[in-house]
């Protein structure tokens, strides 16, 4: 008998990773594929139908396993600040640079408007990261790019791809720097310098922007309505019922971004106070809401101390994690400094173990992430309540710190959260499944 399934992609930094989930809720197929990225030392980037098109078999592939489906339901969400330029006939005219690939000319903005002026419209720091960074420096380089008239962030580029049509996401928009973050318009100084680049047509996650269609795609996918679900991290939010006033979403990853979900809109005074304090206020997955993310390396850093340690998989950083807490802490090592590109250490003195190490480093980092809570609470009042997903909150010692810090944390345990979030959207989309209500709670049939 044929089962109605819906179809959730989450386009990450390292794979595409896609889930075909029965309308209750049940993982019924899975499939991953490693992000096509082309790599030449720090710098990044992809063919945009290449990215396009290993999304669309791994979505295939899902929905494959599963045997006789009806797809009646699409949503993809995945990173942001990389996406596609394409041109008035809507192909791709310039290379997909990586989010974290250093090719971005903040320089020519700098030149343009003030710091404070960029912080105050767009709602972050400026600096290489967003689109529009990367935007200039494409069009400085490949000729070709200067033919774009549209930006589409991935997870937007995936569903054009797909059929759907060109649109602008509002969580996705919020990180591209071209979107006056009070207004949900494009940004005037950004327009001055790139043009107008994002899709007139503006949704929400959840949103239907077409069917799947087109030769390119898969039988198996055709006929499904499709949606943008937004930003993988606030895709993640919203199926672990975290996305409502008040709550606070703490993913531990690689990166750990610290999520409050609010109702009132920022003005433009908080946003350059939050941003003076590398808070970013973008627009959320649940419509006409904000969220204040406070982006840390807390993952990256312990990835690379746990490396030091010797403890180079996962049940070896898992033993080390009941170690520590196990260990005392009179005298400890300090983080004295956490970047992009090393970790600093000091107090390294007699007697130090991997486990007194390992201890020291897990709540400095959590103290660290303490700080941009509170400063988060002096803007928007104190969280009341807070939700804990990735990875590393399966380690003892880092449960432990998160526990004496936060109040009452609820842990959830979901493999493949953006994705999960992206086939639940799939199905508001299709009208089979309903948003969130004030609880914040997704509930399947």
């Amino acid at each position: 008998m044929t089962r109605q399934v819906l179809v959730g992609v989450d386009a990450g930094t390292t794979s595409v990773k896609a889930l075909a989930v029965g309308l209750d809720g049940s993982v019924l197929g899975e499939s991953s594929t490693p992000t096509p990225w082309r790599h030449d030392g720090p710098l990044a980037d992809a063919d945009a139908h290449d990215l396009a098109g290993v999304a669309i078999a791994t979505a295939a592939e899902a929905a494959d396993q599963v045997g006789d489906v009806d797809v009646i339901g699409i949503g993809v969400t995945g990173i942001a600040e990389a996406g596609a330029l394409v041109d008035a006939a809507g192909d791709p005219c310039a290379p997909v640079l990586a989010w974290f690939d250093p090719r971005g000319d903040s320089a020519a903005v700098r030149a343009a408007v003030t710091p404070r002026d960029y912080q105050r419209a767009t709602g972050r720091r400026l600096n290489s990261k967003p689109s529009l960074m990367k935007i200039l420096w494409l069009r400085q380089n490949i000729d070709a790019s200067r033919r774009a008239v549209r930006h589409l962030c991935v997870a937007e580029w995936i569903v054009h791809s797909l059929g759907g049509d060109q649109v602008s996401e509002a969580s996705l928009a919020s990180r591209t720097g071209m979107l006056d973050i009070s207004r949900r318009e494009p940004w005037p100084g950004a327009v001055d310098l790139v043009g107008d680049l994002l899709p007139e047509q503006r949704v929400w996650a959840g949103d239907p922007v077409g069917w799947a269609s087109g030769e390119r795609v898969p039988a198996v996918l055709r006929g499904a309505t499709l949606t943008v679900a937004g930003l993988d991290h606030q895709a993640a939010v919203l199926i672990s019922g975290a996305a409502r006033d008040g709550a606070l979403f703490d993913s531990m990853g690689t990166a750990e971004a610290l999520i409050r979900t609010v109702r009132e809109h920022r003005s433009v005074d908080d946003i350059e106070w939050l941003t003076d304090r590398d808070i970013d206020v973008d627009w959320s997955v649940l419509p006409d809401h904000q969220i204040l993310l406070a982006g840390r390396l807390t993952g990256l850093t312990l990835e690379r101390v746990a490396a030091m340690l010797g403890a180079s998989n996962r049940p070896a950083r898992l033993a080390l994690g009941e170690a520590a807490l196990a260990a005392g802490s009179s005298a400890a090592p300090r983080l004295l400094d956490v970047s992009n590109d090393a970790v600093s250490l000091g107090n390294i003195t007699d007697g130090i173990t991997p486990a007194v190490t390992w201890r020291a480093v897990v709540e400095d980092l959590a103290d660290m992430a303490g700080e941009a809570l509170a400063q988060m609470a002096e803007n928007a009042g104190p969280h009341v309540t807070s939700v804990l997903g990735g990875g590393w909150t399966r380690n003892a010692m880092v449960t432990d710190a998160k526990r004496r810090r936060l109040v009452d944390p609820r842990f959830v345990d979901i493999s493949e959260p953006g994705a999960l979030g992206a086939a639940f959207l799939g199905g508001v989309a299709a009208g089979v499944l309903e948003r969130p209500g004030s609880d914040g709670v997704p509930r399947w049939r």
